[in-house]
């Protein structure tokens, strides 16, 4: 089976300083052509909550037109850690849901809230869990959620990695599983080969991006970093992981100015090399 190849939509006219004002459809039609004219065969939506629903159609459209996979899009709304407000909460994932589905994506990647600082009590991990197992399932089970599969992202180290697996495993649910994160995984003292592993068969996409280790978040292209891409990708063989190898790099690179047609090649590239093309 050819390994598919995806990036993550980039803003396309220098620096994003205002996701909403500046993120419009056309920016958003540029970077899709971007990802499609380096050669990647899919696209994960970055910012796709300053779009209407009716954006969101014709940006599927879009990637019908050009030959591109809507494979993911990125949600912002994180899931709940406690009961307080799951109504409200549940409404505006619900929403974020049917954008995403509305792409035609066919995962939609999510954080886990975490609690705060007295977050290791038994009672509050008792909540977080129930919490996390009503709103899963309730996203789930929506008319949209049946369309696209939720994947819960690495946010946290060993421990948080273990919990969400965990209950995401306990749910049973077809459609929800996780993400891993590969810089996250590093920036919590795991190699995300591991943080793999961990999730089995529950890893339904990836954010691939690199780092070098250094307590930041860089989200650069795969290969200018410090990651074990070989060793990350071993791990990917070992757990039957068939869907697309996304990346997920910066609009906002630290300490350079952006360059999203330079870093999208430059992702291409590396991983290209990697899949054998």
């Amino acid at each position: 089976m050819a390994i598919r190849l995806g990036c993550n939509t980039l803003y396309p006219f220098g620096r994003l300083n205002d996701v909403r004002e500046q993120f419009d459809l056309v920016a958003q039609k540029r970077a899709l052509r971007t990802i499609r004219d380096t050669g990647f065969d899919g696209c994960e939506f970055s910012h796709y909550e300053c779009l209407t629903r009716l954006e969101c159609e014709t940006l599927r459209q879009e990637c019908e037109r050009i030959g591109l996979t809507p494979w993911s899009a990125h949600s912002w709304v994180a899931l709940p850690a406690s009961r307080d407000g799951v109504d409200e909460r549940l409404q505006v994932l619900h929403a974020s849901v049917a954008d995403a589905a509305a792409l035609g994506a066919q995962v939609m990647v999510i954080h886990a809230a975490r609690p705060g600082a007295d977050g290791d009590s038994a009672a509050l991990v008792r909540e977080r869990e129930e919490t996390l197992r009503t709103v899963l399932t309730e996203m789930a089970g929506s008319p949209s959620g049946s369309s696209l599969r939720i994947a819960v992202e690495n946010c946290g180290d060993r421990a948080e990695v273990a919990f969400l697996a965990e209950v995401i495993s306990s749910l049973s649910l077809a459609n929800v599983g996780m993400n891993i994160d590969t810089g996250h995984a590093v920036l919590h003292g795991m190699a995300p080969a591991e943080t793999i592993r961990m999730m089995g068969k529950l890893l339904f996409t990836t954010h691939f991006q690199d780092n070098h280790n250094e307590g930041k978040d860089e989200h650069l292209p795969p290969g200018q970093g410090t990651i074990d891409w070989d060793g990350t990708i071993s791990a990917l063989d070992e757990v039957g992981y068939q869907g697309m190898w996304m990346v997920e790099i910066s609009d906002c690179p630290p300490g350079r100015e952006p360059d999203a047609a330079a870093d999208t090649a430059a992702a291409y590239r590396f991983l290209a090399g990697k899949a054998g093309r």
